[in-house]
């Protein structure tokens, strides 16, 4: 390839490039309607570990905003709230809430970090030994609570030990 070819193809690159900004897409935070209710510690571990993908609650990060990284970013954000958005966790039967936290309790069992990129890019947001004891006994719990009907209120000592 000579080099006005090589000019020419990077100047097209480039022309693309800016024209990819300006593809619009729906980067918002809707209002929550039915968020989950549950105990501050375990929101505040799903909010460092999983909000960002599965809530209306999305921090978006710069990069989020340039194309073409933002098309990949939407779109994993709009699939994580399809299969799991804890801003709408009222609006979902028992059935679906038991099974939605079975894929919780496998994802945190298996340690598996089903977004790897995202934790590269953001290592804060992994959960920590701890967190994950924490969220599995909630998750075990939450289980427990639709079964029986009783709802763990938080309020006790025994209540606080999830």
């Amino acid at each position: 390839m000579n080099e006005h070819s090589l000019k020419t193809a990077a100047s097209w690159l480039i022309l693309t490039l800016i024209i990819m900004q300006f593809i619009p897409l729906n980067r918002i935070n809707p209002p929550e309607n039915n968020p989950l209710t549950a105990p501050a510690e375990i929101v505040t571990i799903l909010k460092k570990s999983c909000y960002d993908c599965h809530s209306h609650q999305t921090r978006w990060p710069a990069p989020a905003y340039i194309a073409p990284v933002s098309w990949a970013a939407n779109a994993k954000v709009a699939a994580g709230r399809r299969a799991l958005n804890f801003s709408r966790w009222r609006d979902i039967d028992s059935e679906t809430a038991a099974l939605r936290m079975h894929a919780i309790r496998k994802t945190v069992l298996d340690g598996t970090i089903h977004e790897q990129l995202y934790y590269r890019w953001k290592p804060a947001s992994r959960l920590t030994e701890e967190e994950r004891i924490v969220l599995l006994k909630w998750v075990d719990n939450y289980g427990r609570e639709q079964q029986t009907g009783f709802k763990n209120s938080g309020n006790t000592l025994q209540d606080k030990s999830f």
